[in-house]
């Protein structure tokens, strides 16, 4: 599929009239609740440990269960917009979402939490892959790039923000209104959806994939929870391993089962396209891999390493965040002016060689020095995954949206939970089972750079043509 064609049949997609810019705004407020309350919980824990009576030890599963449950709801996504309609399962999503958000508030037991947790990220997650779905539909590919930059600055929001809203919240008013917030804003985005959002539906309605539903998000969850035991310490290796094994092996048969069948839940041929493949699987998987190591590997580093304590740890990796949002207003024209391909060839090698570079750090390194190059480490990385985040969806052809967006959020959020995994197994490898010494931390930081770097083979196979549409580079390239 040429990226020619696949513009011209966005346009014919797109339908009359010009779309609210209200309707990015209500993608925007799904994406920022999800992300909220992915981030959100953290420093609340201590508070509702309290207030339940238990540890905050015993509370990874509010965090682990919320991430879990996207992981396995997003497949569902896409056939139920084509089964139902763009925006009755949007609204539908809200609304669960404001619903399991009453009953987190509501909850007195660990459990009601963990299980309304659980269904709020079930909401999370249609709103996260139907959300993009909503805007290459209702918006031309040339004006997607600039709208998906502003769209994306709410899911960054949430890590930056998350945090203090939490910690805010549970000192001074209760921890159950880091839940209750989410009400209004959700009921809020599921009237503007109600009015907004396209009905789109597919003319011929493919039956539920069971199987393949039942094939993915077992290996999905058990893969998470896997992954999440590395990190701890009272877990035996032998259950890991079996657990890991486990999930390796059912992803494996679900994905001969998904490229076999004739209506997968989850269309792996997607992977096909070549744009897709190298932005999101044999590059961006592996840059993001090495990239999402460094926001869990440096706090420890500063706390464990360093000594510091958990604000100050917090107030220097808050800046990641803050060039990260910054970059985003200036990636529109930085690709518009150099293209998908020189833009990841070029900033790849930075984005690994500032991974090595936390090497370099000392307990005596000035703080306005650590600031400044983690700012500058989350201005590059931002550059990283904008860049293979918008060239990912370049060539897919409008019936292929749901499906894509799904696969997408997948993948995504796979690699960022084998990141973190990885990355705990390789410092408890390191540490031989005590305490991580800061050479530890350096040695590791090196291999995530390396892990980063690897993705440049993938990118040097890019032409300059590639996502020229969405880019708006093509005038510069077509006479190359």
């Amino acid at each position: 599929m040429t990226a020619e064609t696949t513009a011209t049949a966005t346009t014919r997609f797109v339908s009359a009239g010009e779309p609210s810019l209200l309707l990015p705004a209500t993608v925007a407020c799904g994406v920022f609740m999800t992300s909220l309350d992915q981030n959100v919980v953290v420093t609340a824990l201590p508070g509702i440990g309290e207030s339940l009576g238990r540890p905050p030890s015993q509370l990874g599963l509010l965090i682990t269960g919320y991430v879990a449950s996207l992981i396995v709801t997003m497949p569902l996504g896409g056939w139920l917009a084509d089964r139902f309609g763009l925006r009755n399962v949007y609204c539908f999503a809200l609304l669960v979402f404001a619903s399991a958000s009453a009953l987190c508030g509501l909850s007195e037991n660990i459990w009601t939490l963990v299980g309304s947790r659980a269904l709020q990220g079930f909401g999370g997650a249609l709103m996260g892959t139907l959300g993009q779905v909503v805007i290459l539909s209702s918006f031309p590919r040339d004006r997607t790039l600039k709208i998906n930059m502003y769209i994306s600055l709410a899911g960054q929001s949430g890590p930056l923000v998350g945090p203090l809203v939490g910690g805010a919240l549970t000192t001074y008013v209760s921890w159950r209104w880091i839940f209750y917030i989410n009400i209004p804003i959700a009921l809020t985005a599921a009237l503007l959806a109600a009015s907004l959002f396209p009905t789109t539906t597919k003319a011929v309605r493919t039956p539920f994939d069971f199987p393949g539903f039942l094939l993915v998000s077992s290996g999905m969850a058990l893969l998470v929870f896997g992954m999440d035991s590395l990190a701890a310490k009272d877990v035996a290796s032998a259950s890991i391993a079996m657990e890991l094994g486990l999930a390796i092996a059912i992803l494996t048969v679900a994905a001969l089962y998904c490229l076999r069948t004739r209506n997968p839940l989850l269309d792996l041929n997607l992977l096909r396209i070549r744009t897709f493949r190298i932005s999101f699987l044999t590059g961006g998987g592996l840059d993001t891999i090495g990239l999402s190591s460094v926001v869990f590997l440096l706090p420890l580093m500063f706390q464990l390493g360093f000594g510091m304590s958990a604000v100050e740890a917090g107030s220097l990796t808050f800046v990641a965040a803050i060039g990260s949002v910054l970059m985003r207003f200036f990636m529109p024209r930085v690709l518009n002016r150099f293209g998908f391909r020189r833009v990841l060839v070029s900033n790849t090698p930075i984005a690994a060689l500032l991974v090595a570079g936390f090497a370099l750090m000392q307990e005596s390194t000035p703080h306005w020095i650590v600031l400044a190059y983690i700012f500058v480490f989350g201005l590059f990385r931002s550059i990283q995954w904008a860049s293979t985040g918008n060239l990912a969806y370049s060539d897919i052809a409008p019936e292929q949206l749901s499906r894509f967006s799904a696969l997408y959020y997948i993948l995504w959020q796979l690699a960022v939970a084998i990141s973190v995994g990885l990355a705990a197994a390789l410092l408890s490898l390191l540490a031989g089972g005590g305490q991580a010494s800061v050479n530890d931390y350096r040695i590791l930081f090196i291999v995530e750079a390396l892990i980063t770097l690897c993705a440049l083979l993938a990118y040097l196979r890019l032409t300059p043509k590639d996502g020229a549409h969405v880019s708006g580079h093509g005038a510069h390239v077509s006479t190359e």
